[in-house]
């Protein structure tokens, strides 16, 4: 993996759609907090092997005292999507407790909001920040309309779960 090539694919991946006004959904961007958190330098990213993403989540951990993301890019061809979410699902059960969760982003797990493909696509992703802010960002934006249009399905994977 071209880890200068991941970057700069990522970064304008970032300028070029997570932060830009959608019309397929309801003229938000994907991520309304993006922006901000790359401009203001509140993104960490860090490489992994699929095989040492716990490892590599847990030494980067104190990171989120200082920054808003930790994005762990990793060669998806070495992880099937299932086997991730799986993994995800188990960390994240252990992470809740400390106030942290991931959200994954695999290529071959299409995700798609309103005909709207989500995923990166490059690498395999997995985003790591602090649980309470994560929730009251996501308050804040179903306060302003946010997931007005969002169908329960996908609310449901990237959202709700959050609060049980």
């Amino acid at each position: 993996m071209n880890k200068e090539q991941i970057i700069e694919d990522l970064t304008a991946w970032m300028t070029d759609f997570v932060e830009k006004p959608n019309p397929l959904l309801n003229d938000w961007a994907p991520c309304p907090y993006a922006r901000q958190a790359r401009m203001t330098d509140k993104i960490e990213i860090v490489f992994s092997e699929p095989r040492k993403l716990k490892d590599t989540i847990e030494k980067n951990l104190p990171i989120l005292e200082s920054k808003d993301v930790l994005i762990v890019c990793f060669e998806h061809e070495g992880i099937h999507h299932e086997i991730l979410k799986e993994v995800v699902r188990l960390q994240n059960a252990k992470l809740a407790k400390r106030d942290y969760v991931i959200l994954e982003d695999h290529p071959s797990d299409l995700e798609v909001l309103n005909g709207v493909k989500m995923n990166f696509g490059k690498c395999g992703l997995l985003l790591v920040q602090k649980l309470s802010k994560l929730n009251a960002a996501s308050e804040q934006l179903r306060e302003k309309g946010y997931y007005d249009t969002w169908p329960k399905e996908n609310l449901d994977a990237v959202v709700n779960w959050r609060d049980k």
